[in-house]
């Protein structure tokens, strides 16, 4: 897995939604979470390639899917160096509701 950290702060840990799918299946084989704790971290700007494994007991390691299938990965998280979210679902932040507030601006007969 490449990775770019494009953030303004070090990084410590990622979290990511994976979905193994096949195309033209509306079903995925397998859709989960997992994460990943960063060895040294990663800093603004750098770059990582990462060969991460299933664990074999885990239901990632677990899912038989076909040749044609898709590993797709989503960042959900990411914390800092002292385990603060940076990016991520786990809060709503400042910057959340100024991008709310400019969404409901733009579109103002959106329902709520």
């Amino acid at each position: 897995m490449s990775v770019e950290n494009g953030t303004n702060k070090a990084i410590a840990r990622a979290y990511f939604k994976g979905v193994i799918a096949s195309p033209g299946r509306e079903v995925p084989w397998l859709t989960d979470t997992f994460n990943y704790q960063i060895s040294g971290g990663l800093e603004p700007g750098e770059k990582a390639e990462w060969n991460l494994a299933p664990n074999i007991f885990s239901d990632w390691g677990k899912v038989n899917a076909p040749s044609d299938a898709v590993f797709t990965v989503t960042v959900i998280r990411v914390d800092d160096a002292q385990g603060n979210p940076v990016f991520g679902d786990a809060e709503f932040s400042e910057r959340d509701a100024k991008r709310l507030a400019e969404f409901q601006a733009e579109y103002p007969n959106s329902p709520s």
